[in-house]
This record gives C-alpha cells, sequence and structure tokens, in this order.
C-alpha cells in the first residue's frame, strides 16, 4: 500500500506541475496574441499612413542585343555586306542604333566567315522600351558584294533596307537576337543585270534564347550515289535540307522554291551545304540558329541544281536522297549521321 500511495502522490505532483506549466503556458500564448493584435491593429491608436514600403513594379526598359550570322552559299568566296543602321519600329517613336566601325563608317561583315553557330554582333546591350516591336530594319549600303566565280559584282537591297519581322520586349527578359542569312534563299541573280539582289526571303530574326544547333554527317556512298554522276565535281552541290516537323513521304520534300509555286511540296526550313573535312576524310554540316522543335533532315547531291525562288524537279536534275526526323532543343548541339 505505501508502495502504490508514493506512486499516487509522485503522480499528483507530477499532474500539479504540469497544470501550472500549461497555465503559464496559456498566460505566455495570451500575452502573445494581444501584442499580436496590438501590432496589426498599428499599436496604440496609430495607422499605417508612414509605411513607406514601395509597391512592386515591373522595370520599363529591356537590354537588346543584335548579331548577324549566316548559312552559306555555293560558288561565291566572299559576300561582303556593309551595314550601317538598325532601326526598331512600332513601340512609340523609331529607335535607331548607328552600326559603324572604328572610323565611323558603315561596318562591312564578310557573311561567309560566320557559318553555322558563328555571329558577329553588330548592336551591343543596348536599353530599349519594354513592349511590341512590329518591324526591325536593317539597312544596307551599295557597297555591299560579292565575289563569285564569275568576277566580282555589286550586292543590292530593295529599298536599301531589310525590313524582318518585329519582337515583343519583355521585362526581366534580355531581347537577344540574330539575324540569320540564308544566302542561297536569299541572294537572287536578276537576268541581264550584273548585280546581285539581296533579298529579305530567307533572312530571319531569331531568339538567341529559343535556339539551338544541328550538326552532322552525310554518308560518303550518298555524295557518290550514280544519280550524282551529272556533276563534274563531286564535292561541289552537296547541301542538307531542313523541313519543319516530322515529313513522312520523301516524295513531297521540295527544293528551295517560293512558296505557292507548287502547294504539294514542303519547302524546306533552311539549307545549309555539305563540306569536305580532308583531315577525317568526313562530310560535314551544321546549320545554326535553328528554333526549338521537331525538323526532318534531308541530303541531296543535287542542290546545284536548285535555283532561288523557282522549282525544281528530277527533270531539272534536282531531287532528294534521304530523310531522318531530329529534335532540337535550344541551348543544345543536336547530332545527326545521315546514312
Amino acid at each position: 500500500m505505501k508502495n502504490m500511495k508514493k506512486k499516487s502522490i509522485k503522480a499528483l505532483f507530477q499532474s500539479n506541475r504540469i497544470r501550472q506549466s500549461m497555465r503559464r503556458s496559456f498566460s505566455t500564448s495570451l500575452v502573445i496574441a494581444a501584442l499580436a493584435t496590438l501590432t496589426a491593429c498599428g499599436g496604440s491608436g496609430g495607422d499605417d499612413s508612414n509605411d513607406t514600403t514601395p509597391p512592386d513594379t515591373q522595370p520599363t526598359t529591356t537590354t537588346f542585343s543584335l548579331a548577324v550570322s549566316d548559312a552559306p552559299v555555293d560558288n561565291a568566296s566572299e559576300v561582303v555586306v556593309y551595314f550601317d543602321e538598325v532601326e526598331l519600329i512600332g513601340n512609340g517613336e523609331p529607335i535607331s542604333f548607328s552600326v559603324t566601325d572604328e572610323n565611323n563608317d558603315p561596318r562591312s561583315i564578310d557573311l561567309l566567315s560566320l557559318p553555322g553557330a558563328q555571329f558577329e554582333v553588330i548592336v551591343e546591350d543596348t536599353a530599349i522600351p519594354v513592349g511590341e516591336y512590329n518591324q526591325l530594319r536593317l539597312s544596307v549600303t551599295d557597297d555591299s558584294y560579292i565575289v563569285m566565280d564569275e568576277g566580282t559584282f555589286p550586292i543590292r537591297v530593295p529599298s536599301g533596307e531589310l525590313k524582318l519581322d518585329g519582337f515583343t520586349a519583355q521585362p526581366n527578359f534580355d531581347a537577344a537576337y540574330t539575324v540569320e542569312f540564308d544566302l542561297r534563299k536569299s541572294l537572287v541573280d536578276p537576268v541581264g543585270q550584273q548585280v546581285i539582289m539581296l533579298k529579305p526571303r530567307g533572312v530571319r530574326l531569331a531568339l538567341n534564347d529559343d535556339v539551338g544547333t544541328l550538326e552532322g554527317t552525310v554518308d560518303s556512298a550518298l555524295v557518290m550515289d550514280e544519280k550524282c554522276a551529272t556533276k563534274t565535281d563531286m564535292f561541289a552541290g552537296n547541301a542538307v535540307y531542313v523541313y519543319q516537323g516530322e515529313q513522312t513521304l520523301i516524295d513531297t520534300l521540295g527544293d528551295d522554291a517560293d512558296e505557292g509555286v507548287d502547294d504539294t511540296e514542303v519547302r524546306p526550313f533552311t539549307v545549309v551545304p555539305v563540306t569536305y573535312d580532308d583531315q577525317n576524310e568526313t562530310f560535314n554540316f551544321t546549320a545554326g540558329f535553328v528554333p526549338q522543335g521537331e525538323y526532318t533532315v534531308s541530303f541531296s547531291c543535287a542542290a546545284l541544281f536548285d535555283e532561288p525562288e523557282t522549282d525544281e524537279d528530277e527533270e531539272d536534275g534536282f531531287f532528294i536522297q534521304s530523310s531522318d526526323v531530329v529534335s532540337v532543343t535550344a541551348g543544345d548541339v543536336t547530332t545527326v549521321n545521315i546514312e
């Protein structure tokens, strides 16, 4: 019985301590709650009129930069373009950027020195107002020229400027773009004129954060196929044709003609030349600034028969030899071996 009594007293003592502790905790909680209520009400009768914390605001400017790059063309050793101004249209007053060299003369760039993913910046990290710009204009001077097998010819641009689609300048997001010149598409030789026209066709504006690079090799068996025997030089006229989306029928893959010429064919998004690497004995290609997405990649050894703007088929010597589907991821390099 004593042992049981001692245990009961001890239990009662512990119970009393617990109740006292609970009362102290409850009292403390009331004090904290009261203080919190006073604070929420602004203290003793005060208000929040003196609160100087600024509301959240979005920046009104962002950073704009512009570079140029190139998908090369056959039968040319130089494509020198003189740029002198970039203009953004459509968000208030036009915004102009002077493009000059160290002597304050128009900036000259040999586009053939910038194949694949290479580029040269012509407007660097300049603040512009956020908003919608519906057009970008790139001014080109008459000093531009092209060096071809047949000689050197002036390059002319209609109205002296390339008018490209615009973009939306967003807050907290740098507007870093590259003008990609697909020279196979954009350079046109007018009949009977000693001049080469550089048209907006094949010139596109790419957001750097949205594009990747597509590169790889072409099996030599395709290059030396018996159908390619119509060429005198097996190293000339080889190109990779890149079509948007998954194209399941190779017969529908068309050449680089204007839209509407033959609506039964799919036109390439871009066409890039295939070059031969003597050291590794491989046929290589690189397509830079390709927007993220799915593409059908094809090869033709008959690209020299593909004239810009007009539609050519096998009767004219042009044909597609292969078809592979690939996915391009922004910021990454996608490699494909065409066999």
